[in-house]
């Protein structure tokens, strides 16, 4: 069976489509954090130019997907060994390695397809605003662009790393707290003000790198270690 396949059957049967839900309404609660942080900070007499829009956006996206990618890969890989459920899905005929290859894949399918979407309809909104509300600017050069592009792809490769920590002790709770310590980490502090670990380009690329190390090492001890259950 394919990858494709064990994907589409993965969706179906987890009942994800309240995923979506649960983007459009993170779509509303990030607007209104940046609109918050914008005013606070313009109150407070913090110039525009120390203070982006578009990092602030980005700040917000990146912390909430990198967390909410770790909840998925506990719901969908962490949990069903906790539970034992994984012991009946590597009966199945299909190499454990495919399985759980795809079962990862799907949390950054999501991920990503949730990110992007956040991304560009917050953008929009917020330079919508930007012609009414006098403490939003919103300023966007190509560089800004290429840059959110490559860290929002080695954000969600970092974002992996939580199934390595979380099946040390196949913990769900590890898998979710690691998650918020790498967004503490690498996106949340300095906020707005580009100095942040992930916006480091050569940072960025040696994180991802490390998520996906971490995450191939996960998967091959589960795939031929029979003492995980």
């Amino acid at each position: 069976m394919s990858i494709k396949r064990l994907i589409q059957i993965e969706y179906k049967k987890m009942k994800l489509n309240r995923f979506w839900k649960q983007v459009s309404v993170a779509n509303v609660v990030i607007i209104l954090l940046t609109l918050i942080t914008k005013f606070t900070f313009s109150a407070s007499g913090t110039s525009s130019s120390a203070l982006s829009t578009v990092s602030i956006i980005d700040t917000f996206v990146k912390s909430v997907f990198i967390v909410w990618q770790a909840v998925l890969i506990a719901m969908i890989i962490v949990d069903e060994f906790k539970s034992k459920t994984a012991l009946l899905i590597f009966s199945y005929p299909i190499e454990r390695k495919r399985i759980l290859t795809s079962k990862l894949l799907l949390t950054v399918i999501l991920t990503f397809s949730g990110m992007l979407i956040t991304m560009i309809f917050v953008n929009v909104i917020a330079f919508s605003l930007s012609t009414i509300l006098p403490f939003v600017d919103y300023h966007v050069s190509i560089n800004d662009i290429i840059l959110l592009g490559v860290t929002t792809i080695t954000s969600i490769c970092m974002g992996m790393a939580p199934l390595f920590i979380g099946m040390q002790n196949k913990s769900t709770i590890t898998t979710v707290v690691s998650s918020i310590a790498i967004v503490s980490l690498t996106v949340g502090s300095g906020i707005g003000d580009g100095a942040r670990m992930i916006n480091i380009l050569p940072v960025s690329i040696a994180l991802g790198s490390i998520g996906i190390i971490l995450a191939y090492i996960a998967i091959k001890k589960i795939s031929t270690d029979d003492t995980i259950f």
